[in-house]
This record gives C-alpha cells, sequence and structure tokens, in this order.
C-alpha cells in the first residue's frame, strides 16, 4: 500500500493545454470553411420549436381581450405599437388552456421582473422580446404572449399572457440545468470523463414540486438505481433570490450515491477485492451554489460541496475495504475513507440556436474545482476542465426535409496536485468513446477527447398523436489519457490494462420526442467490439 503526492507542474499537463488551445483553433478553422462553402447552397435548416424557447415573428395588430389558446398569436410573438410609447403599467394575466382570464398561483413580480423595461420607460420590442423569452424558459410557464393596449395620454399598458405549468413535475432524467456547481448525481459535468456513472444497466428519474409559494422556487427529489447503482439527489433551488439586482440564484442539495464506478471496472483484465466483489464506491454529501448571468449568453455558478467517500464490497455494509486484491490502494487515505471539501466553480458560455435541437452556433464549458485539505486523506488539489462544442449547418445528405448539422466537440481536463483514483479521468462509453464499455478505454490525471457527428433527417412518424421526427447520425470519437494512466494512484487503469487511448465510429438514430432527444446507436471500436447504447437526452 502506498499514498503518492504528485507535483503540480507536469509535462502532461502543459501537453493537455496545448491540444485544447489547437483543437478549438482547428474547429473555429473548420467553421469558417463551412461557412464560406454555404454561400454556394444555403441548407434548409428548420429550428425546432420547444415550448421554451419562442421565435421572433412579425407583429401583430393589438388585441384587447385574449382569444382561445389556439387563435392566440404564437408563442414567443408580441404584439407593439409605435416604437417608443411610454409604458404606464406591465401586468400579468393568466390564462387556461382555452385562454380564458383564470386566477393564477405565480407571484405578478416573478414574471414582471424578467423584462427590462418599466412603467415610465419608452416601449422598445427588442427589449420587450427579450424579456418575453425569458418568461417563456421559466420552468414554471408553459406558453406566454405580450399584448399591448391602449392607456391615457397616448401611453400603452404590457399585458403578459402566461399559461402557467403544472406544479408537480416528473421527467425521465437525474441532472439538472447547467451550470452547477454542486456535486452528486445530479451534477450536468463538465466534461464526459468526470461522469461517476456505473457500469450496467440503470434508470432514473426526478421530480418534485415546482412554483413553491409562487416565487419560481423548486424542491426535487432524483433517484437512481440499476443493478450497479444505487442513490438519491435531493435539491432545492431558488434561481432568484428576491431582491437581488444582478439576477443572482442559489440551490443547496444533499446526495446519497453508491455504485461500481468505471475507474475500478472494465479492461482487460478483472481486478476486484480480496474478497473477490467489485469495488463499490460510496459517496454522501451536499453542498450549496450561487449562480447569475454575467452577460446574455454566459452563466456561472459557484458552490462549496463536501461529500465522505470511502470504498465497500456492496451497496449496503459497513466494512470498508481500502485496497484492492492485488494490495493496490483505491482511495487516497490509506485507512479507505476520505473527506473530500471542495470550491467549485463553473460557467457555461451558449451561443446555439436552440437549447434542445441546436443546428448552429457554439457552446463552451468550463469548471474549475479547488480541494481544500480537511478531515481523513488531507486532499489537496486542482482540477481543471474544458469542453467546446461547434454546431455546423452542412447540407450532405438526407432522406426528407430537415436540418443537416455538423457536430464538432473537443474537450479535455488534468489534476494538478494530490489525486484520489475514484476522481480520475475514466474514458469510454456513452459519454465518451462509443463502442467502448463505460471506463474501458483509460483512467488518466488528463485526458484529451474529441468527436465528429453528423446529423441528418430520415422520416417522421406519428405516436400517441404526437409528430416525432426521426433522425440518422454517423459519428467517429477518439480519447487519450495522454500517458498518464501510471499517475494515478493504485494505477487502476493499469492493472486492468485498460489501453489508455481508443477510438470508436457508427451509426445511430435519433428522435425528437415530447420528453427530448431519445437516441439508439451502434458503436465499434479500434480494438474490433462493438457496443449498442439507448439514451434519453443529447450527448452535446
Amino acid at each position: 500500500m502506498r499514498t503518492t503526492r504528485v507535483q503540480s507542474c507536469r509535462l502532461a499537463d502543459v501537453r493537455f493545454f496545448a491540444f485544447v488551445a489547437t483543437g478549438i483553433i482547428f474547429a473555429d478553422l473548420l467553421f469558417v470553411g463551412a461557412s464560406w462553402a454555404q454561400t454556394v447552397q444555403e441548407p434548409e435548416n428548420e429550428p425546432s420549436q420547444p415550448l421554451r424557447s419562442p421565435s421572433v415573428e412579425e407583429p401583430l395588430l393589438p388585441q384587447t381581450e385574449p382569444e382561445p389558446a389556439e387563435e392566440l398569436p404564437p408563442e414567443g410573438e408580441t404584439v407593439v405599437p409605435v416604437e417608443g410609447a411610454t409604458i404606464a403599467d406591465i401586468q400579468v394575466r393568466f390564462v387556461d388552456e382555452d385562454g380564458q382570464p383564470t386566477e393564477g398561483t405565480t407571484r405578478p413580480f416573478i414574471i414582471t421582473r424578467e423584462f427590462d423595461l418599466e412603467p415610465g420607460e419608452a416601449y422598445s420590442q427588442e427589449s420587450a422580446q427579450e424579456g418575453l423569452e425569458r418568461v417563456t424558459n421559466l420552468g414554471i410557464v408553459r406558453q406566454a404572449t405580450l399584448e399591448i393596449e391602449p392607456a391615457e395620454n397616448g401611453r400603452v399598458v404590457m399585458v403578459v399572457n402566461v399559461l402557467e405549468s403544472d406544479r408537480f413535475f416528473i421527467v425521465p432524467e437525474l441532472t439538472l440545468a447547467p451550470p452547477t456547481a454542486l456535486q452528486g448525481l445530479a451534477r450536468p459535468v463538465t466534461v464526459a470523463p468526470l461522469s461517476n456513472q456505473a457500469s450496467g444497466f440503470s434508470g432514473a428519474v426526478r421530480f418534485g414540486l415546482q412554483n413553491i409559494g409562487g416565487n419560481n422556487q423548486t424542491l426535487s427529489l432524483g433517484i437512481e438505481a440499476g443493478e450497479n447503482t444505487l442513490g438519491f439527489d435531493l435539491d432545492f433551488r431558488d434561481p432568484w433570490i428576491a431582491g437581488s439586482s444582478s439576477r443572482t440564484g442559489y440551490a443547496v442539495n444533499l446526495f446519497n450515491q453508491r455504485g461500481v464506478e468505471p475507474e475500478f471496472d472494465q479492461g482487460d483484465r478483472e481486478v476486484d477485492l480480496p474478497n473477490g466483489e467489485d469495488p463499490w464506491v460510496h459517496r454522501l454529501g451536499g453542498g450549496v451554489e450561487f449562480f447569475r448571468p454575467l452577460a446574455p449568453d454566459l452563466v456561472a455558478a459557484l458552490g462549496v460541496s463536501y461529500q465522505r467517500v470511502s470504498v465497500r464490497d456492496e451497496a449496503f455494509t459497513s466494512d470498508i475495504s481500502p485496497e484492492d486484491e492485488l494490495g493496490n490502494q483505491l482511495t487516497f487515505n490509506p485507512d479507505g475513507q476520505d473527506d473530500l471539501l471542495t470550491l467549485n466553480f463553473s460557467a457555461v458560455r451558449d451561443r446555439r440556436d436552440d437549447r434542445l435541437y441546436p443546428t448552429q452556433g457554439d457552446r463552451l464549458r468550463v469548471g474549475i474545482d479547488q480541494s481544500i485539505p480537511i478531515g481523513e486523506g488531507n486532499i489537496l488539489f486542482n482540477r481543471l476542465a474544458a469542453n467546446y462544442t461547434r454546431f455546423i449547418p452542412l447540407p450532405l445528405f438526407g432522406f426528407t426535409e430537415g436540418p443537416r448539422t455538423l457536430v464538432l466537440n473537443i474537450q479535455g481536463g488534468t489534476f494538478i496536485g494530490d489525486l484520489p483514483p475514484y476522481e480520475a479521468f475514466s474514458l469510454g462509453g456513452t459519454g465518451s468513446v462509443r463502442g467502448y464499455g463505460s471506463g474501458d478505454v483509460g483512467t488518466g490525471r488528463s485526458f484529451l477527447q474529441g468527436t465528429a457527428e453528423y446529423r441528418f433527417p430520415l422520416f417522421e412518424l406519428n405516436a400517441f398523436g404526437e409528430d416525432i421526427d426521426i433522425g440518422g447520425t454517423l459519428f467517429v470519437d477518439y480519447a487519450t489519457d495522454l500517458g498518464t494512466g501510471d499517475n494515478v494512484p493504485g494505477e487502476p487503469g493499469e492493472v486492468r490494462d485498460k489501453p489508455g487511448d481508443g477510438l470508436g465510429y457508427g451509426v445511430g438514430l435519433r428522435a425528437r420526442t415530447p420528453f427530448g432527444p431519445v437516441r439508439l446507436e451502434f458503436g465499434l471500436n479500434d480494438q474490433g467490439d462493438s457496443e449498442v447504447i439507448f439514451n434519453v437526452g443529447d450527448r452535446f
């Protein structure tokens, strides 16, 4: 048994940042090339219209009474007078599914504060549209439209018609919307190899109450269960603290996660605990975070999290296993139990044209985690990660009308300082290299990963009264641990004979359902193996 302290600067770290910079420049060059090519033939993209992403249409004439829902202006459409009219008041009118006025549960200021306009100011169509988009993106709003009504002395009244969402919700996924600095099951990781997702079949669901007290606050519980995993995440979230002029929100969570994580699984060689059982990583913890927009397309979160981590031989046991059957350490502390206290920063710059089904634009995610040495293990590290995706309209081929998109992604990360083996980057699997199992490529201190994926339309079908667009994908993935597998304490990747780098490629089907994207993919890898992947939610 041994404890390894790693110097703060390594050649692999330098190579990682050089590779990331080169990859982003390469993606930008491809974007420029693709944009030039489109001057010859413009693709007929059809941006999706999710309920929370309104489009901008031609303005209509003012209405004094709300029409039934099917006759209201399309969602996100603004009825405007002459630009510059003085605003007398901003009112909220709650409507039912038939478009008739009803009593709402949301406090009106929750709606009106989304607008950068106030009574007494000059009306601006652009500003009104931006505010209406923010209202529509609230989870408590199913649909919103804006009407302009005349007032005295040539002034106008802005009336926001709001159809509220149900207070109780249930969704077939676990993660919260990024960015979040919270740790645990619900975190949307900056880079896929940071996922603690256990191998094997599993399912997850999140349910809860939203708009508590009419304040757009949410209390939710996420549960995950499977053959190699069991856990929950309890989350309370207030997206905008009352009285904050900077749109600052906060969230707190409590989680308990147990599973056979990919760091200690897969590979050509099976390494178990001394009693022959799989290593189960137990995580118990919680945290608090604050988040706010820094720009219209940039949101950041800062938080602090604590978790106690141990390795055991099953989901329900008090017996701690600090080593595997070969004597390699499984935790940083030789006693088999670590305390992790971390300051977490996460930021997302999102310039995509659509949040659910993007066809152009880009998104950049960055994450920094700084541990504070306390308790068992006295662990001190800094973790850096970045993830960049560009969506490029590219009309190569397709079998029906619809968007044709090339997706390019590059991501990487590195650890500086102490490294608990269960926190290392795990390569391979549905979020990494398809065609490999979860964690089957490698477990490293640093990594670099790239993907090219082409999406094209196939056909449309109707199921349960819903029109569902079916598309196809062609993809290729590559990832490498940059030769850092032997720099992880216990060398979990090396002792399991993981290759350290891998290439995967394949085909897939994508369905646009009421629950979001659903994917079915078949991947092959460079060692001749294959994987079938079924997932709810998008990879990027």
